[in-house]
């Protein structure tokens, strides 16, 4: 006889461990639904995930005893299809990597939640694999045939499944906690904010760049490993500070006192863009990927065309220009709340299980 969803015993994989960030948020928000299921990652760093719950089983891959170097990436295949999950009912996939790539068993469900397709084989392949990226491509395309079910963030998420791996998807939109990320009555608005890691595709050159010239504040939270050539990129430049990690209770202080957000990447859905406009803070973004389906422009936002200083100047000259509604933007970000996520993601879950 088929065990009850409760009693269901359920596997969920996430890529690795050793980051907070947008796709963390939606981690543990999946294991609040299923607070019993255990994780299975690649690699975990304990030091860089205290925001895990306590009590939960983690299972790592055989990349937890080696060096942690991108050169390792094209076997994270390998090591995504050495978890046992002969054991489970239910396998749930978080992904933005390799998590299509998990090798279940035909009486199991495996779901897989996509945030984005794996970014090194599509959108920004590094040299080292380019001779073999056509191969990789191909192997990815039959990985991508092994989950049951597949879910993804955004309407940009969902395009590039169809486009790259002919998948088709249901969209379910991540949450936030729109109860936590409030607006303040009289914000000092004295600073424009960015709120990411500091990665190279996070496209972070050309902001700086802009406020080098404009002479504005701009503040900058996240960690990351192409910090100090960003930092390097604004030195002599007391108008551009780099917070590093910061709090929870910091990073609510400054949404709530931004001049205004700015995203200048291509998102695949774009939580932190939607914190600032929970904290009733507008937007200014590129006018690509997952920012779009969560910013009204003119409204909660501006958008701008192109990734560099002249588009962002007009963009900024535009805002200033602007009238915005603290109450309407906090209104728009409320459509988003996490309950709504975790209670379309359990629905689905359950629906495909029974």
């Amino acid at each position: 006889m088929k065990k009850s969803l409760a009693d269901a015993k359920i596997a969920i994989y996430y890529d690795w461990l050793n980051q907070w960030g947008g796709a963390e948020k939606v981690l543990l928000n999946i294991l609040k639904i299923f607070p019993k299921a255990e994780l299975f990652t690649l690699f975990y760093d304990p030091y860089k995930t205290q925001w895990l719950p306590k009590n939960i089983k983690i299972h790592t891959s055989f990349l937890q005893h080696l060096p942690k170097t991108p050169l390792l990436s094209p076997i994270y295949d390998i090591a995504a299809e050495t978890f046992n999950f002969s054991n489970f009912d239910i396998i749930i996939s978080t992904t933005s990597n390799v998590g299509h790539c998990l090798l279940t068993s035909p009486q199991s469900l495996f779901v897989c939640y996509y945030h984005n397709l794996n970014r090194h084989l599509y959108l920004n392949p590094p040299k080292f694999i380019l001779l073999l990226l056509n191969i990789y491509q191909k192997i990815d395309k039959i990985y991508s045939k092994r989950p049951d079910y597949s879910i993804c963030n955004s309407n940009t998420t969902y395009n590039r499944l169809q486009k790259y791996l002919n998948v088709k998807s249901t969209i379910i939109n991540p949450g936030i906690d729109t109860k936590y990320f409030i607006p303040i009555q009289k914000p000092s608005q004295d600073y424009y904010l960015i709120v990411s890691r500091l990665v190279p595709y996070k496209s972070l050159d050309y902001v700086i760049k802009t406020f080098i010239q404009n002479k504005q504040k701009l503040v900058i939270a996240g960690t990351g490993r192409d910090l100090n050539r960003l930092k390097n990129i604004a030195k002599n430049s007391t108008n551009i500070i780099f917070m590093g990690f910061v709090t929870q209770q910091k990073l609510l202080n400054l949404y709530q006192n931004c001049i205004a957000f700015i995203c200048p990447q291509i998102e695949d859905f774009g939580i932190t863009s939607l914190e600032a406009q929970s904290c009733g803070r507008p937007v200014i973004a590129f006018n690509k990927g997952g920012v779009t389906e969560t910013v009204i422009n003119q409204k909660t936002g501006i958008f701008y065309n192109e990734q560099n200083e002249t588009s962002l100047n007009l963009a900024l000259n535009i805002f200033l220009k602007t009238k915005f509604n603290s109450q309407f933007i906090k209104n728009n970000a409320n459509n988003f709340d996490e309950t709504i996520f975790m209670l379309n993601f359990k629905q689905l879950i359950t629906k495909l299980y029974d």
